[in-house]
């Protein structure tokens, strides 16, 4: 009497699952440094592009009109901002680019380009600015959903009572997009988050999620045992077993 043979078992699904997950391992390495190095590419030859026009003469007065080298325009760049970056932190340039603001900022149509997007600029970078002072969470678009906003300025009241606030609220992936609201200081909540981790959840999707970050404690008693375990998990960085 013959043995019955157990039948082979099936590789291939497991196969196409393990190749699967190398692929996305791979993919999480590589797209990163690839998208990295694109803009910082973009970067340098946008800088390298905005002295091409300063060199054209000279090459033209040492007899080859087409000579270009990307590298010498961006050093050139970088001296160029260097130059203007002292300029204003001496009094006689800081007098010079004010008078110069104020006289683009008289033209109709300049002003409206340029007067927001300098103020943005100013308050991104420059140290004396607090620029975005904390992250905040609040309910939007609806009671129940909890967006992340960034603390922008106060705005007072006629009444003299505590001021709401300006907040920004950035778009995912992409945070250099959104929108602005005010907000009553009653309708708000503050985290312990810093910018840098808010930006990196926003620009991840959600993904990225701050250990830091806490819903309100009136939330929790709004949500089923199940869906608090498969929350701390996700809080925690663990991936949910199956």
């Amino acid at each position: 009497m013959t043995e019955k043979t157990a039948p082979p078992e099936k590789t291939g699904p497991r196969v196409s699952q393990r190749l699967r997950r190398t692929l996305l391992a791979g993919l999480t390495v590589i797209a990163p440094l690839w998208i990295t190095g694109f803009v910082l590419l973009k970067l340098f030859e946008w800088a390298a592009g905005f002295s091409r026009p300063l060199i054209k003469p000279f090459a033209a007065a040492l007899g080859d009109p087409d000579w270009y080298h990307p590298g010498v325009g961006f050093v050139i760049t970088i001296v160029i901002v260097l130059l203007v970056g002292v300029m204003t932190t001496r009094v006689f340039g800081r007098r010079l680019l004010h008078n110069g603001r104020e006289a683009l900022e008289r033209l109709p149509i300049v002003r409206t380009i340029y007067a927001p997007i300098h103020r943005l600029m100013e308050t991104m970078t420059s140290p004396e600015k607090a620029g975005f002072q904390k992250v905040i969470l609040f309910e939007y678009p609806r009671k129940g959903l909890w967006t992340l906003g960034f603390l922008a300025g106060d705005v007072p009241f006629e009444t003299g009572v505590s001021p709401a606030h300006s907040v920004f609220i950035p778009t995912a992936p992409n945070p250099t997009t959104g929108f602005m609201l005010i907000i009553p200081q009653s309708e708000m909540k503050h985290t312990s988050l810093t910018i840098e981790e808010a930006f990196q959840m926003i620009v991840s999707a959600g993904v990225a999620v701050p250990l830091a970050l806490k819903l309100p404690a009136e939330v929790g008693g709004e949500v089923s045992e199940i869906d608090r375990e498969v929350i701390e998990r996700a809080a925690a960085g663990a991936r949910p077993t199956t």
